[in-house]
């Protein structure tokens, strides 16, 4: 494309001292210059902030104030952001490379879709690439799978029109993806563009309050996407999911995906 393509990465963070900084650098060492760098903190008390400030020269926004979520914070970033696409890239996580933004930039064609990439899934003990390098027919791959979140590039007619719901405390993003298929074309990239750690409530399958209010999301955002047959069968990956962890715990449970959708590393 002849028009310079400017991207906003948003990045949410709360009390996160000891990682906001490498996803800092990630963002303001690319060699893409048309980038507008977001931060969205939610009343940090642990050193964050000294850390931003250290950057905030080089940052086109940021602010400290107290939110109800993450997904609060990311529906902030997104009505803040100026950019033809946005990317939410959270502490703990950093960008793949000094110049994957600039490659990216380069393989987009069209301001109506949204593109996503390749994440490098990191934990403790394990760690893949997701999407597997073994696919072939993303297509259909998109069927049966959600691209990793910070792996995706938003366009501005779709973020200034959707937004986060904030009823769902764990799964807000599932949802915001499942509209961006409908409402747009998904296109890959294939490149690896974000180093993702797992952690937090998000990868936390042995809490039983937790697993409550996965199946409970579950049910409201199937019936908003009408999505019947997951009415049965996401419960009931929830609970499995669940029972391997208490059972064998987050090390087997990897290792059990793992096997599963043959991801290899």
């Amino acid at each position: 494309m002849d028009k310079k393509i400017i991207v906003s990465i948003i990045t949410v963070v709360y009390n996160s001292s000891d990682s906001i900084e490498n996803t800092i650098t990630s963002v303001l060492n690319q060699t893409c210059k048309n980038i507008e760098y977001i931060i969205i903190d939610g009343g940090s008390t642990d050193g964050t902030l000294d850390i931003i400030k250290k950057y905030e020269k080089k940052i086109d926004y940021w602010v400290s104030e107290k939110d109800t979520g993450i997904y609060d914070a990311m529906n902030k970033g997104s009505r803040i952001a100026t950019g033809d696409f946005i990317n939410f890239l959270n502490a703990d996580d950093v960008i793949y490379g000094k110049d994957t933004v600039e490659k990216v930039v380069e393989k987009i064609q069209n301001l109506n879709t949204t593109y996503y990439t390749r994440a490098s899934i990191i934990s403790d003990t394990v760690s893949w690439i997701y999407p597997p390098l073994e696919v072939k027919d993303y297509i259909k791959w998109l069927n049966l799978n959600l691209p990793n979140h910070q792996t995706m590039f938003f366009p501005k007619v779709f973020y200034k029109k959707f937004f986060y719901d904030l009823r769902l405390e764990i799964g807000a993003d599932d949802d915001y993806k499942l509209f961006a298929l409908k409402n747009t074309n998904l296109q890959f990239i294939d490149l690896i563009f974000v180093e993702f750690k797992r952690g937090g409530i998000s990868s936390d399958h042995q809490n039983y309050k937790l697993l409550i209010q996965r199946i409970k999301e579950s049910y409201i955002r199937n019936f908003k996407h009408k999505r019947w047959v997951r009415f049965i069968i996401d419960p009931f990956k929830l609970v499995l999911m669940f029972l391997v962890n208490v059972f064998f715990g987050e090390e087997k449970f990897l290792h059990f995906i793992k096997m599963i959708v043959r991801l290899k590393r």
